[in-house]
């Protein structure tokens, strides 16, 4: 089976240009990585007007990005997302789901995807009584497709992302669910399944909590790793070592494909932290620094890393005594105002959010409180508050 490493253009509030997706396509060439999955959440065709078709000037520009990922390595994958408005019994639908699915093949696209994730799990009203479940609805589209595609061309790989596609959304052991049971009785197995673990963003991937949805796939499962993602936590950037990933998903899994923030020099760090993490099997300060010095990045930052480096990040009492913010207080200096990079340009709204976290943190607890809870998501607050 052949493994896949690479980069998902899957999240909410930001689209890159194609300049910026070639690019990093050029980047990826140079790291141990091999896959593109193209499924941004702002692009209309994709998700909320799935039925109608791209325009051909975009199609244009589509085939080109795929061929020349394939020059350089690349499998540039294309997606559709048609969960919020598809009928499982309509005709009209499918005719439309193949056409779309039909254009990406005739583009030499050499694989596609089928996105269901961020969808009620739930069959719509008019098909509930002709499925079991969503997971049934979902197989037997699957098996159809696949037989369609193959039609058209028998070499053709079929991905697919699930309702479920993470063990939090079945409150408790994904395996066990029946979306899950029955998407397993009805889809092909050729079908590769996107999964993000135990969690949507999953604090520890490893052989213990991935081994049912493993076995139950066959091992062709391959990870959607949100880590670096920050779009339903805006506010905030998560850009430290690449840690919680035991080494061995390398190898049980179908691979790994992280899902970062859409910023463009942002991401092309995480791509290169993340290309460590393959090299060297694990993730280390050592190796974060190496990258760090690449794109000099100021040692100010390093400095105040620690709240940038994902959300399990838990702070200490001395990281935030009156000596330490005093310490941290000092650097935004050299971060916002000499600090002058590409990157800098994308991080300094975090930077400037850390200051002011800064100088509300030694408020008194009930007057902080309110404060964060607008700032931030609830676990994010509580978390604060909490330190």
């Amino acid at each position: 089976m052949k493994k896949h490493f690479g980069y998902i253009e899957g999240y909410y509030g930001r689209e890159l240009t194609w300049l910026q997706r070639l690019a990093i396509c050029t980047h990826m060439s140079f790291q141990p990585m091999n896959t593109y999955i193209y499924a941004p959440k702002e692009d209309p065709f994709h998700r909320i007007l799935w039925q109608k078709p791209y325009p051909s000037s975009r199609q244009k520009i589509m085939k080109q990005f795929i061929n020349y990922g394939k020059r350089i390595g690349i499998d540039v994958i294309l997606s559709i997302a048609p969960g919020l408005s598809y009928n499982y019994l309509s005709k009209d639908d499918y005719k439309l789901l193949l056409k779309k699915i039909s254009s990406f093949l005739k583009l030499e696209a050499n694989t596609v995807a089928l996105l269901m994730d961020d969808i009620p799990e739930e069959l719509p009203a008019s098909c509930k009584r002709s499925f079991s479940s969503l997971g049934e609805a979902h197989g037997l589209l699957l098996e159809k497709l696949l037989t369609d595609i193959h039609k058209e061309n028998k070499n053709a790989n079929l991905w697919f992302c699930p309702t479920i596609y993470t063990d939090q959304f079945a409150r408790g052991n994904a395996a066990g669910s029946k979306y899950i049971k029955d998407l397993v009785k009805t889809m092909p197995e050729s079908v590769t399944i996107l999964w993000t673990g135990p969690q949507v963003v999953s604090e520890k991937l490893n052989n213990k909590n991935l081994g049912s949805i493993l076995k139950l796939f066959k091992g062709n499962v391959v990870i959607w790793d949100n880590f670096f993602a920050n779009d339903y936590a805006p506010l905030r950037l998560f850009v430290g070592p690449y840690t919680g990933r035991e080494s061995s998903i390398l190898e049980s899994t179908g691979g790994v494909l992280i899902n970062p923030t859409g910023l463009f020099h942002t991401d092309r760090f995480i791509i290169s932290l993340f290309a460590d993490f393959l090299k060297n099997k694990k993730a280390t300060v050592k190796g974060w620094d190496k990258v760090a010095d690449e794109y000099t990045i100021p040692q100010p930052f390093r400095v105040v890393k620690k709240f940038f480096c994902s959300p399990w990040t838990t702070f200490t009492k001395n990281d935030l005594s009156g000596s330490s913010l005093k310490k941290y207080g000092n650097l935004f200096d050299e971060l916002i105002v000499k600090w002058q990079s590409p990157l800098r340009k994308e991080w300094y709204p975090y930077i400037q959010g850390l200051q002011q976290d800064i100088n509300y943190l030694n408020m008194k607890k009930t007057d902080l409180k309110p404060w964060l809870n607008k700032r931030y998501p609830p676990i994010i607050a509580q978390r604060m508050v909490k330190h």
